[in-house]
């Protein structure tokens, strides 16, 4: 059980490396300082929520026979994002919504899992997080599309 745990946990990990490379990449990209500042901030949260995961992770790793460790293959859905994503900020926004949207479909699916108890309730606090940030991505979409 703690070794599926351990390599779910793993997934939602990767996933949220792979976006906080991405989100560090496309407030390079940008010029418009408001979405700096926001890529910035979304870069920043998912480092959070990294930690929040790996902590979790290495805990229940500790706790296997076999010392099972916290690794694995990065997410490839933010890096086909990065090869698809045009230079418009507009472009960049709307397929960093879709990216969101998918990152909170593979968090319900590890909730779905049934996972224990403590490790339910860290999901469903990173979720709720990651809501927000999609959330405000999906604003800024709008917001986009109605000043072009």
């Amino acid at each position: 059980m703690q070794k599926s745990m351990i390599k779910m946990l793993n997934g939602l990990v990767n996933r949220c490396e792979d976006a906080r490379e991405f989100y560090t990449s496309a407030a390079r990209q940008t010029k418009n300082e408001e979405l700096k500042d926001i890529f910035r901030k979304m870069a920043s949260t998912r480092e959070s929520i990294i930690i929040n995961l790996k902590t979790h992770a290495n805990s229940l790793a500790s706790e296997l026979d076999d010392g099972g460790t916290l690794s694995g293959q990065a997410s490839n859905i933010f890096k086909l994002l990065k090869a698809r994503v045009g230079n418009t900020d507009i472009s960049l926004v709307t397929e960093l919504e879709a990216a969101e949207n998918k990152t909170l479909k593979e968090f319900q699916n590890a909730l779905e899992s049934n996972p224990p108890e403590t490790t339910r309730s860290l999901i469903e606090r990173q979720m709720r997080i990651l809501t927000q940030t999609h959330n405000h991505m999906k604003y800024m979409k709008e917001k986009l599309n109605k000043a072009a």
